[in-house]
């Protein structure tokens, strides 16, 4: 059952399997929410206690309302962290999430063991596609918002998928339905709008080449998304980073994709 705590930045909802040697916490991207890894826990090692929240803005956590930064972010997930009495823990990330996990490493590194990032988003020359370029523009956005939301889902995340029947109507109804309405609208529109990379990622090549903690990289082979060379740098740049895996037949949403690959690399990465 989803719980719920109150943050600095609104009501955060996230799912706790509550047992499990290894705490593994699960960071989302854009423009999914904490579902995206329901296909993966069943293939993870059962000994892991697994953590899922929704961003702030995104699936049932509070729509705020107001802009919020992905330094913001990372700072709620060390609320988060604090309201478990987490010591320490296992931050795996995708998309977005991995840019939110950057913030987190610069502000907090020290209570993550080790880092997994997927699909990242992380450097400053990143080149974005054309829908979000499209969004950003003032009364486009709005109303392919307003008209497309469905659409935009499920064309958006079929197309960063090979096994694209992996995306159940379940799935793309938990991303989807979260930004109904009017309010829901104005959130995704923010999302969707969430910063420029050359101002959003320009700290981040000296976090990444300050981050000591052992780090897993996974980047499909097909992603359409984001460039490989983003993945084969943020490997070349992390001192620690220890393993880099370009997965075949994968593109970008990784975890509805090829969930038992990204499990068995977790698995072998974490254990």
């Amino acid at each position: 059952m989803p719980e719920s705590f109150r943050s600095s930045h609104g009501h955060i909802v996230y799912t706790d399997s509550q047992a499990g040697a290894e705490t593994l916490v699960l960071v989302h991207g854009l423009p999914t929410s904490k579902e995206l890894w329901d296909p993966v826990p069943p293939h993870l090692d059962p000994n892991f206690r697994i953590v899922a929240l929704d961003l702030n803005d995104y699936g049932q956590s509070e729509k705020i309302g107001r802009a919020i930064s992905h330094k913001q972010r990372a700072d709620v997930l060390d609320e988060l962290r604090r309201h478990l009495e987490l010591r320490s823990f296992v931050l795996v990330a995708h998309d977005l999430g991995a840019s939110v996990a950057i913030d987190y490493m610069g502000a907090y590194g020290d209570h993550v063991q080790k880092l997994v990032l997927m699909s990242p988003p992380v450097y400053p020359d990143l080149k974005e596609p054309a829908v979000i370029n499209l969004v950003r523009k003032p009364g486009i956005g709005e109303g392919m918002v307003r008209v497309m939301r469905d659409t935009l889902f499920s064309t958006s995340i079929k197309r960063g998928l090979v096994h694209k029947s992996q995306l159940t109507p379940e799935l793309l109804e938990s991303f989807s339905s979260a930004f109904a309405g009017a309010q829901g609208e104005t959130a995704l529109l923010r999302n969707l709008r969430w910063g420029l990379p050359a101002e959003t990622f320009r700290d981040y090549p000296d976090i990444i080449r300050s981050i000591q903690t052992p780090t897993l990289i996974l980047q499909g082979c097909e992603d359409i998304y984001i460039p490989a060379d983003q993945a084969s740098r943020l490997h070349a740049d992390i001192p620690a980073s220890t393993r880099l895996v370009f997965i075949e037949h994968g593109n970008h949403f990784l975890p509805i994709d090829t969930p038992e690959i990204v499990a068995e690399e977790i698995n072998a990465f974490v254990g």
